[in-house]
């Protein structure tokens, strides 16, 4: 237990001593998934206690999320189809227990507390009735926040009993960030950050510095904000733009700022706060070629329509379905698989080719990609020709056997001698 007695205090010098203590007063912060708590702000009554009496300690617990979350859903329908759905899911924090404790400090009531759920930007009141101990000095009770996923946040809370020392309260920053969900290589990230001063003083020379280790995301706007002085429970939002390439990497891509502020007693403290952009590609589909076989068809002829289909976005297309809707018997759907970004995969028909006429039929490419699904649609055009390929087989025989005639009639002609 660390106590302080009178005769021991005066004989120390209050600067340093205000010194050792000034880490006390920054509010603590714990990142649950996406949502995180901070003790924004506490109070004592009254300020001063004396050996032995009652009091009570009032920490305010806040939730410092203020997005939300996109949950998706796919459920199987039909043959191998699916649907997708989105809702949205306020960031909420669960907190456990509540307690407070330790340092000679004899809490009265107010232990083990269950708070429950605590929505984005909320905030929750919690006091405890406490004792003070019986020899004069400074105090530090710990001050407990269970959280469901198992973590927990360690707050000290300065108790002054009986002495003359005035305590050094500190500024402290909050950040919030909100960032798309997900975006293409290539396309612009709008990003939105609040700086907020939680603390229990004000913040001078406040500044914010963007640091991109990455060359395929680089800030559009200014790299470095200088926000100048924060006020208690004051907050300035920044706006921020970054551009992206196409060979960004998938995935989370972390960028890193940096806040630095001065504090009332002229010290510079700074932090580092992580802003991760999540790169999701996005699949593109179109038609690369177009070929039959045979090239001339007829009424009739066994045909083979070979559409290759290529990607060219910048995520793999999964589950890609090619389905046409000529009248013709025969295959009119083809399962192609995966379609990798550059590349392209054919979707083979084998079908009978019906009467003659210009048809005008619709291909739908359905697939997936990180967005969900996706179907592509495109209108083509095939021609049968008039007559069919027994037809034209007699035609060919009739001209050789013209040929034949002709050319024997020729021949006999020669050899009959002409009359002199």
């Amino acid at each position: 237990m660390f106590t302080m007695h009178r005769d021991a205090f005066f004989s120390l010098p209050t600067i340093a001593l205000s010194c050792l203590i000034l880490v006390f007063f920054m509010p603590v912060q714990a990142t649950a998934a996406d949502s995180s708590v901070i003790v924004a702000d506490y109070s004592i009554t009254p300020a001063v206690l004396q050996p032995g009496d009652l009091g009570t300690i009032t920490a305010t617990i806040r939730n410092t999320a203020s997005t939300a979350s996109l949950i998706r859903k796919e459920n199987q329908v039909g043959s191998g189809g699916s649907l997708e759905s989105t809702r949205s899911t306020d960031i909420a924090v669960e907190i456990e227990n509540v307690r407070l404790g330790g340092d000679g400090v004899e809490v009265i009531s107010g232990e083990n507390r269950r708070i429950g759920a605590i929505g984005p930007g909320e905030s929750v009141p919690v006091t405890f009735l406490v004792r003070a101990p019986p020899n004069d000095g400074i105090y530090f009770p710990i001050l407990w926040i269970d959280v469901t996923d198992g973590r927990s946040i360690r707050k000290p809370i300065p108790v002054n009993v009986n002495t003359q020392i005035a305590l050094l309260r500190r500024p402290g920053l909050t950040v919030t960030k909100i960032l798309p969900d997900g975006v293409n290589p290539g396309e612009d990230v709008p990003v939105s950050v609040e700086i907020r001063n939680d603390g229990l003083s004000r913040a001078d020379q406040v500044t914010v510095t963007v640091n991109s280790s990455s060359r395929s995301i680089v800030p559009k706007t200014p790299g470095t904000y200088h926000l100048g002085t924060l006020l208690r429970s004051q907050n300035a939002t920044l706006k921020m733009v970054f551009s992206t390439d196409r060979q960004a990497s998938l995935g989370l891509n972390p960028l890193l700022l940096t806040v630095s502020y001065a504090n009332a007693d002229g010290t510079v403290t700074s932090q580092s706060e992580t802003l991760g952009i999540r790169m999701k590609g996005r699949a593109d589909l179109g038609i690369a070629s177009l070929s039959t076989e045979p090239a001339r068809i007829r009424p009739g002829d066994p045909l083979s329509l070979v559409v290759r289909i290529e990607n060219s976005g910048t995520d793999t297309a999964n589950s890609v379905k090619a389905s046409i809707d000529l009248p013709f018997a025969g295959s009119t759907e083809a399962f192609v698989g995966r379609i990798e970004p550059n590349n392209d995969a054919p979707a083979v028909y084998t079908l009978l080719a019906g009467d003659p006429g210009t048809y005008t039929y619709n291909l739908t490419v359905q697939y997936e990609d990180d967005y969900g699904v996706h179907t592509h649609e495109d209108t083509l055009r095939l021609t049968v020709l008039s007559g069919g390929s027994n037809g034209l087989v007699l035609i060919v025989l009739c001209i050789l056997f013209v040929a034949a005639g002709a050319f024997w009639y020729f021949r006999m002609k020669r050899k009959v001698p002409s009359d002199a």
